[in-house]
């Protein structure tokens, strides 16, 4: 929530069109039209397409502001537009001055896998004290992480940004934004997602620990004591290291952990002295540590052990993440927000404990580079283990189906995109079957997952 003096005096920019209201309030901002809510300011941003073109959309979706860097003709008269140098920049600059005029503590999250999901059980173990600021979705860049900040108000207490890398130096920059107090890394896996991005694996663990070089000298590093790379990093941080895992030496530590098919995941969740049943509805043993950093936040910023807990339990799937979503017809455990080896084989995993037959909707895994035929070897293999049905989707994806059907699965198919693996599942699909459905967002999967829940795919 900020006013239109606030973004002015922030931004440097001045009114081109419409009638200016210093005290015009808005709620927040956005970057896409399609997601431009009422009462927000839509920033014209120059990416893969110029924002400009989608300036009248955002108007008509019920942005209150434009702010753009020239002149956009055939908008309302009474659409307000703030012209800047530079739009990105502009959006920067705002996000630091309501950042400074209402500074709370901040956890910041980054790894290569599961950055989402622990944002998302942080904020949830947060929330049963705090009101929290979180990144929507996964808006963890240079455009993200500022648009996050312009939704902050007054009643909010901590935020739990997440921030994700690219190149280096990225992270180190966005944390001048953020200024985390506790600082997660979640995990550093052998095959990591955007590798080809990177020139090593290193490079990925020192982008990473540009997040915990961050921290202030009295902050918090929680750091993954079973992923020996994020380990590795305790060093290079000079504040106070906290290991959370099943490893024998975490301070925040896992023990007797049950995953229980689709039905979530419980465990004893040790800390300095206390114990506490720890519950998670969303299926599959890899999110424990997801929800013990989320723990080691919480209770290092005063929630007690037992209240965080009790929060967990009733966390929400993030959006395309390990949902499951169930239909009279058959159970769609919807993953397909993006795919990397690590979270494909764990997802895997899951679909392997259900008791009907098992249906794998597999989709290329991208940006993997060199490493990209070997993993999509692996993943085969372990499909032919885990499911009685394997669709592949994308080109890539016919090594997966090629190295499952070596292995000795009874079914595979390999299809062009997800409209056609729609149609090729709507004849193959059998009543009480359980269908996983996993690939890069490119593949736009999602897609194909919202139509199997409707009531027409069943048709």
């Amino acid at each position: 929530m900020f006013t239109l003096e606030e973004m002015l005096r922030a931004t440097g920019g001045r009114v081109i069109h419409g009638v200016p209201n210093l005290s015009d309030r808005f709620s927040g901002g956005a970057f896409d039209s399609r997601i431009a809510e009422p009462g927000s300011v839509f920033f014209a941003l120059r990416d893969r397409r110029d924002g400009h073109e989608f300036v009248a959309d955002a108007f008509a979706r019920g942005a209150r502001a434009a702010v753009v860097e020239r002149p956009v003709h055939g908008l309302p008269d009474a659409a307000l537009v703030v012209e800047v140098a530079d739009t990105q920049h502009a959006l920067r600059r705002l996000a630091e001055a309501l950042r400074d005029a209402r500074p709370i503590p901040a956890v910041g999250i980054t790894g290569n896998v599961g950055k989402t999901t622990t944002k998302e059980a942080t904020a949830a173990a947060l929330g049963a004290r705090y009101r929290v600021l979180r990144s929507a979705a996964s808006f963890n860049n240079e455009i993200g992480v500022p648009m996050t900040f312009l939704g902050l108000e007054p009643s909010h207490e901590v935020a739990v940004i997440e921030i994700g890398f690219y190149v280096p130096g990225e992270i180190a920059d966005l944390c001048t934004l953020v200024r985390p107090r506790i600082g997660i890394i979640t995990a550093i896996p052998e095959t990591p997602v955007h590798f080809s991005r990177t020139p090593s694996v290193a490079a990925i663990a020192a982008g990473k620990a540009e997040l915990i070089e961050a921290l202030p000298d009295d902050g918090v590093a929680l750091l993954n004591a079973d992923d020996p790379r994020v380990r590795a990093l305790a060093p290079r941080t000079r504040a106070r290291v906290v290991l959370f895992g099943e490893s024998g030496d975490a301070t925040l530590r896992a023990t007797d952990v049950r995953a229980s098919g689709i039905e979530g995941v419980r465990f004893v969740a040790h800390s300095k002295g206390e114990r506490a049943e720890i519950r998670l509805p969303i299926p599959g043993r890899h999110l424990v540590p997801a929800a013990l950093a989320a723990l080691g936040a919480a209770t290092e910023l005063g929630v007690p052990l037992d209240e965080a807990a009790t929060a967990l339990a009733t966390m929400d799937a993030p959006a395309h993440r390990m949902s499951v979503r169930r239909t009279p017809e058959h159970v769609v455990i919807d993953d397909s927000y993006n795919a990397s080896p690590a979270a494909v084989e764990a997802a895997l995993a899951v679909l392997a404990s259900v008791g009907t037959r098992r249906v794998a909707v597999l989709g290329d895994m991208l940006e993997l580079g060199t490493l990209s035929s070997d993993a999509h070897e692996s993943v085969g293999r372990q499909a032919a283990r885990s499911a009685d049905v394997l669709v592949g989707v994308g080109e890539l994806a016919r090594t997966i189906v090629r190295a499952a059907r070596d292995a000795g699965i009874g079914e595979a198919h390999a299809v062009a995109d997800a409209p056609e693996a729609l149609v090729l599942l709507r004849r193959i699909l059998r009543r009480g079957d359980t269908i996983l459905i996993k690939g890069s967002r490119a593949l736009e999967l999602d897609r194909l997952a919202d139509a199997l829940v409707r009531p027409a795919a069943a048709a």
